[in-house]
């Protein structure tokens, strides 16, 4: 699934690197929040905050507190899909 949003665009690497890490910890059940994640990947708030309003916006990660914060990320089906095609990197 070649898509604009990880391999023709500015942020494409991070973008999947990004999904890795949401999978890595969605896999063992761990919570992964949005300023936890910009701290792994040392990125500010704000850079991070706008790679994962585009990964939701395309469907590929999801907000399962939106009401409250910490906000903890998952990914969706497309995003778990994604996933698999950057594990071999």
């Amino acid at each position: 699934m070649k898509t604009v949003l990880f391999y023709f665009s500015k942020g494409a690497k991070t973008r999947a690197r990004i999904v890795k890490l949401i999978e890595s910890h969605n896999k063992r059940n761990k919570p992964i929040f949005l300023n936890s994640l910009a701290r792994k990947l040392e990125m500010s708030h704000v850079a991070m905050k706008k790679h994962i309003a585009l990964l939701e916006e395309y469907g590929y990660v999801k907000i399962t507190n939106p009401d409250g914060k910490p906000l903890f990320l998952e990914l969706t089906n497309r995003g778990k899909e994604v996933a698999k095609e950057f594990s071999s990197d």
